[in-house]
């Protein structure tokens, strides 16, 4: 018997919380004239905030609608949770990338490792006012429903594992605060085949333009395959495979269409503590579909998958932390075993809040922080403007040159 889907211990549970992409990045024309890109960073739901910067840009107008022509507008990464007006970021996004497309421009998201855990029903960064947004008038009904369900399943769950369950006035109540009205609607919004959820999954972790790399976090040295089809495609399976692991402990009873990763390693803990007591014999009998179970190992090897490795390209810090002096050899490294000349990145650091150069101007960061929260901190809307191979940095007050090449 193959134990090593039995292994779902307490680093793995943290490296699922810690920590997802999509589709290889189209090749760019080699023999197009150099393009417009203009670059935002993290926008954490600030869709007020994002659209009057966009507007300041020139980008789109009063009524929200692309004004760019032929400029690619390419968002780093974290366009969802932190903020309350992630909807409307989402559907801003959504809708630009169409109307850019339409007019010979383009609106590249990449996803970053917010992105990430939404798609694996991880909620724990998002705004508990968001979900307001995705409320309608019969969610109270659909809540309790729901809480209903999920007391249903988890009895069933105890019984077939040999127990029982009952669930106290605390239990409820504590539910009913991890679950308010609109969290129903917000979870099935990014299944795959939810509104959101089914973008979401289109979403690239890299691209490359011109011999720029464009990627959420960055590059770790001892990553085996830097090429951005094999990041991105590498990526992709991933959540595939995820998707296919839930549905399956959907339809076996194990887990509910919404369940995070996490309940779902918790779930699996579960049955393969029972499936250890049992003898060999009363697997098979009592348990057909034990094999079967054993078959989903790769989903213990959750903490390994590049979509939620800490030093993954959604999650690596390097390009933010690394001192230069000691590493800038290794960043070269790094740059030229991707075949690149510049890395732009977006992930913050949680210090600086401004766009900056290191490791010679061949790292750029893009991490601002927006919020439509004038009291939550973070830096003033702010975007990375690459014009005839000059990159400038675009604020509210004005446009200065970053490098001149």
């Amino acid at each position: 018997m193959n134990h090593r889907f039995f292994l779902f211990g307490s680093q793995l549970l943290i490296a699922v919380l810690l920590a997802v992409a999509s589709p290889p990045a189209q090749a760019t024309d080699e023999s197009a004239p150099t393009p417009h890109i203009v670059v935002i960073g993290e926008v954490q739901g600030a869709a007020n905030t994002v659209a009057d910067f966009l507007g300041h840009l020139g980008l789109i107008d009063a009524e929200l609608h692309w004004t760019g022509g032929d400029t690619i507008l390419i968002q780093t990464g974290d366009l969802v949770d932190d903020g309350e007006n992630v909807r409307a970021a989402l559907d801003l996004f959504m809708r630009l990338q169409r109307e850019a497309t339409a007019a010979g421009g383009r609106v590249i998201v990449l996803m970053g490792n917010h992105e990430a855990l939404n798609i694996l029903g991880v909620f724990r960064d998002v705004n508990y006012m968001a979900y307001q947004s995705f409320a309608g008038p019969d969610s109270e009904d659909r809540q309790r429903q729901a809480w209903e369900d999920w007391l249903a399943w988890r009895t069933r769950r105890a019984e077939a594992l040999g127990g029982s369950f009952e669930a106290d006035s605390e239990t409820e109540a504590e539910w009913f605060a991890l679950h308010p009205p609109g969290w129903i609607e917000y979870a099935e919004s990014m299944r795959p085949d939810g509104v959101y959820g089914g973008w979401l999954r289109t979403l690239p972790v890299a691209i490359e333009i011109d011999e720029v790399l464009f990627i959420h976090a960055g590059i770790n040295p001892e990553m085996e395959d830097m090429d951005v089809a094999s990041i991105n495609s590498r990526a992709a399976q991933e959540i595939s495979s995820f998707d296919e692991y839930r549905d399956f402990m959907v339809t076996e009873g194990l887990s509910q269409p919404t369940s995070s990763v996490r309940e779902m390693v918790n779930a699996l803990q579960e049955e393969a503590s029972f499936l250890n007591n049992l003898k060999a014999s009363q697997r098979t009998t009592r348990n057909p579909r034990a094999a079967r179970y054993l078959e989903i190992e790769d989903l213990g090897q959750l903490g390994t998958w590049s979509i939620l490795d800490q030093q993954g390209p959604l999650w690596f810090r390097g390009a933010a932390r690394f001192p230069e002096a000691e590493l800038g050899p290794q960043m070269d490294a790094i740059l030229e075993a991707c075949d690149v000349e510049r890395m732009v990145t977006g992930q913050s650091n949680g210090k600086e809040h401004h766009i900056h150069a290191r490791f010679d101007n061949r790292v750029l960061l893009t991490s601002i922080a927006m919020s439509d929260d004038p009291y939550a901190g973070g830096g003033d809307p702010a975007a990375l403007e690459i014009d005839k191979g000059d990159y400038f940095v675009v604020t509210l007050s004005g446009r200065e040159l970053l490098i001149d090449n």
